[in-house]
């Protein structure tokens, strides 16, 4: 049954807009209405892509005839560089600043929190519904978990529907199971090519090797990863070609799925009156500033992404405009003739070459990031809190979940680090550590009793199905606990060899200051002069909330907001964003002072409040975690 939840805002949008936009309907033929067929390919950059001009593997074969049959973007940019804040910009054509979806894990007093798309926001899917279409959604993605507000004007949302070749039937199931005489919007978002790249090992290994890509699929490649992100471990070409060569594998496995899912719609009779639009919604790093993966900066290689169009009233042709994804809404809008909510910000491209300043922003726990590209050159500012920006809170509270490295010193258990967990107060407790005294029914991790029963749960991170466990196995056990002995829901075995320090995490009992401990799964844990705690003192008054964003540059309200680096970069001298400068030219300046108005202009129409946030379940969190986004 179609959704009847409709904003009075989105209604509003639709008539102001009616009138302006009916010259819109020109787009297609007349009374025509073109089925869509949006597809978000998570993560994939432009630049590792065939029509792209990437000659290093031939990654996109069916994209490459795409792009010849339709209108490719040779410059489109998202508007943040990794997921959560991305997808809400395209999906309802606005900027960060504007709907305020920041953050995807936050630690807040209940446990984890991800902001939420405010119900005020009017999405595609709810226009497309509005005005008589059939609308799905097939997603794969934690961040775009059902609550976070994406599902808003959806008939179906389903989000946990594997990966590309699964959504792909579920796709063509559905419109099977749905055929009509309204027409569709479905929304496709694959996760085959992000970090850890889960797809088959014949398209892991088309063009490299499984020994040189072993390191990247194993039991341990998260902790490679962070090592190789903390500046802790080098890495090297080889090892970089090796990524670089899983990761085009990925991508050739989602454009064969691509060229899977267009023939079916031909199958259908679809393809000629269906707009299929295919995007990304962040690109992705080898390196080349240091780190791998995405969602921490505004590079190109995590900005540029492709975007193209094919379908009725479509003009092939290769657009060299800068873009940016949040004109997709009334670009597609205009294409099914339909009118654009005022409240999108961007432009139709079928219509409209203007220049126009490309936006980007990044909010890390710590800084805010903008970045405003008019042709090469790009400026880049940096915001950090002022001062104790939202107080000092207490450095470890009751009711907070916490991880702590533990050491035995007889009976007494001494912290070496203490820090915060982004989960659910309400997870179960976990104890990690080299496990002892091995028994029919359980064994000792440090000095707590294990209990194993036929109902505990095994995961063995190095691929075996199951093996006996042994003296010294590095183990996780999530479970109950009671008077020390711990009953194990659940248990991950690691490589055999494996060794880490003991480790306890769960919600904070009790906190004596005075006597320096604090109690965790029913044991003090003492606190010395050389335990480190992290998440406390500097490192959390400095936290940024988002509210303090839109202070600053909605109403003027500067005093927890600063100002702290301007670098400006010529993408023609310095395509690697590797020699950034200061700004000191008349004209660098008035760069500056047009990235301050657009985006105190962008502000004065946000919509978001800075309490439309949830809590993560241990589930969700898990899931995150699998993806490298929570530690």
């Amino acid at each position: 049954m179609r959704s009847s939840r409709r904003s009075s805002f989105a209604i509003a949008c639709s008539l102001l807009a009616a009138t302006a936009c009916a010259a819109c309907s020109g787009d297609v033929g007349a009374g025509a209405r073109p089925n869509v067929v949006l597809v978000c390919l998570d993560t994939v950059r432009a630049d590792h892509l065939t029509p792209y001009g990437y000659t290093r593997h031939e990654t996109s074969p069916f994209l490459d005839e795409l792009g010849r049959e339709g209108l490719l973007f040779e410059r489109a940019y998202a508007t943040a560089g990794w997921t959560k804040p991305s997808v809400p910009s395209f999906l309802t054509g606005t900027f960060p600043i504007q709907h305020g979806v920041y953050e995807g894990s936050a630690r807040g007093k209940a446990g984890a929190v991800t902001d939420v798309l405010p119900e005020s926001a009017t999405t595609l899917a709810e226009v497309f519904s509005e005005h008589g279409y059939r609308t799905a959604a097939f997603i794969k993605n934690a961040q775009l978990k059902r609550g976070n507000g994406f599902e808003q004007g959806f008939d179906l949302y389903h989000d946990d529907a594997g990966d590309a070749r699964s959504i792909r039937w579920s796709a063509l199931d559905w419109l099977d199971e749905n055929a009509g005489e309204e027409p569709f919007f479905l929304y496709l978002h694959f996760l085959d090519a992000h970090w850890p790249y889960p797809v088959a090992d014949a398209d892991a290994t088309r063009f490299v090797s499984a020994e040189a890509i072993a390191p990247f699929r194993g039991g341990d490649s998260r902790a490679l990863r962070d090592a190789i992100n903390a500046g802790a471990r080098a890495f090297g070409d080889a090892e970089r070609a090796a990524l670089e060569g899983l990761y085009d594998g990925s991508i050739r496995a989602l454009d064969e799925e691509l060229r899977r899912l267009d023939a079916g719609l031909a199958a259908r009779g679809l393809a000629s009156d269906t707009i299929v639009c295919v995007l990304a919604d962040h690109g992705e790093e080898f390196g080349e500033h240091g780190r791998i993966g995405h969602g921490h900066g505004l590079y190109e290689t995590l900005l540029h992404v492709p975007w193209i169009l094919r379908g009725p009233g479509i003009d092939p042709r290769r657009a060299a405009e800068p873009v940016s994804l949040v004109d997709l809404g009334p670009t597609l809008l205009a294409a099914a003739g339909l009118p654009v909510p005022v409240a999108m910000e961007g432009v139709n491209r079928l219509r409209s070459q203007e220049a126009r300043p490309i936006l980007a922003e990044h909010k890390a726990p710590d800084r805010y990031q903008q970045t405003l590209l008019i042709g090469p050159a790009k400026l880049l500012r940096v915001f950090e809190p002022s001062g104790d920006a939202g107080g000092a809170p207490p450095p470890i509270a009751r009711g907070e979940r916490w991880e702590v490295e533990f050491e035995r010193d007889g009976d007494r258990l001494v912290a070496t680090e203490l820090k915060p967990r982004f989960e659910d107060a309400g997870d179960p407790a976990e104890l990690k550590g080299e496990l002892g005294n091995l028994r029919a029914d359980g064994f000792d991790l440090g000095p707590f009793e294990v209990g194993l029963t036929a109902g505990t749960k095994r995961q063995f991170v190095d691929g075996v199905l199951e093996r006996p466990l042994a003296e010294g196995d590095l183990v996780k056990v999530k479970g109950e606990v009671e008077r020390s002995r711990w009953l194990a829901e659940r248990l991950k075995v690691y490589e055999e060899g494996a060794s880490a320090p003991l480790e306890v995490r769960a919600p904070v009992e009790d906190v004596d200051w005075e006597a320096r401990r604090v109690r965790l799964v029913g044991r003090w844990f003492e606190l010395t002069a050389s335990t480190r705690i992290k998440g406390t003192g500097e490192d959390r008054k400095r936290r940024l909330d988002r509210r303090a964003i839109l202070a600053y540059f909605r109403d003027g309200g500067d005093q927890d907001l600063a100002l702290v680096r301007s670098e400006l970069f010529d993408l023609a001298a310095d395509p690697g964003e590797l020699s950034p400068r200061a700004p000191s030219e008349q004209e660098d300046h008035l760069l500056d002072a047009r990235l301050e108005r657009f985006t105190r202009d962008l502000a004065s129409r946000a919509y978001f409040a800075g309490d439309e946030q949830r809590v993560l379940s241990g589930d969700t969190l898990d899931s995150l975690r699998d993806l490298g986004y929570v530690r």
